[in-house]
């Protein structure tokens, strides 16, 4: 592997970027880390007397903003979530910006670690087994699929619900059971987990549907329906897996580096 001269600097709480950091400083790189989510005069003076070449940012977006003239011309800059009108002085100022949540290869593997992540919150909070449940998977992009794979392969049934006729097709193809995406309120019960990153579930005020959402805020549920059954589980991969995260986060910033 090609070392990449230059200084790494981290920022974030999440375990992620903080075991990242660790893992690039034993492979050899220059690194820091700052504990921290938002801008703040801790973080201006670090990037005053560290001058990072390369500036990896939290996973969600950043309270506060880094003003441009604190950053080094030739910095490479790597957001995690972040909205386009946060970035608009970076890419006005001429960075170089590479999202890692938008490298291919590290988000299949953040897919495989959260479907193995939802298995440790299914089992505490439901103590019942998984083999020869049903599960409703809602949405089939890389977390629904991997979800949806890890749950058959230790025996469940599984019915996708999705709106793209692809995503239907995809799934019937393997063997799964298929659902279209309801308009209103979905009838069914049982478990349903949910991918789908929108307000688009309504549901009866006297269901019992039990919902798992993995998919980011606002969450799935819209403003009218109960939320007895529902819990949101974010983040699993640094939750439960922190140093394979960390692993699969630094070997991406490497090929967006190497490419």
């Amino acid at each position: 592997m090609t070392i990449i001269d230059g200084k790494w600097l981290f920022i974030g709480t999440d375990l992620r970027l903080s075991e990242c950091s660790r893992i690039m400083g034993e492979k050899g790189y220059d690194v820091f880390h700052y504990n921290g989510n938002s801008y703040s005069a801790r973080l201006a003076c670090i990037l005053d007397e560290f001058s990072p070449d390369h500036i990896v940012f939290p996973i969600l977006q950043m309270e506060g903003a880094i003003p441009v003239d604190k950053i080094n011309k030739s910095a490479v800059l790597y957001p995690g979530v972040a909205a386009s009108d946060w970035l608009a002085p970076f890419s006005e100022a001429g960075f170089t910006i590479r999202p890692y949540l938008k490298e291919v290869e590290f988000v299949w593997e953040n897919a495989v670690l959260t479907a193995e992540g939802f298995l440790l919150e299914y089992y505490p909070s439901s103590k019942r087994r998984i083999s020869g449940e049903h599960f409703y998977i809602a949405g089939f992009g890389k977390v629904g699929k991997m979800t949806a794979a890890v749950l058959a392969s230790l025996g469940a049934s599984i019915t996708v619900v999705a709106r793209s006729v692809e995503q239907l097709g995809e799934a019937a193809a393997i063997g799964y059971r298929t659902m279209h995406l309801p308009t209103g309120a979905m009838g069914v019960k049982g478990i349903l987990v949910n991918t789908i990153p929108a307000k688009w579930l309504e549901v009866e005020v006297d269901s019992t549907l039990r919902i798992y959402d993995l998919a980011s805020a606002p969450g799935c549920l819209k403003d009218n329906s109960p939320d007895e059954y529902y819990t949101i589980h974010l983040g699993l991969p640094g939750k439960h897996f922190p140093t394979d995260a960390a692993t699969a986060l630094s070997k991406a910033l490497l090929r967006m580096n190497s490419r």
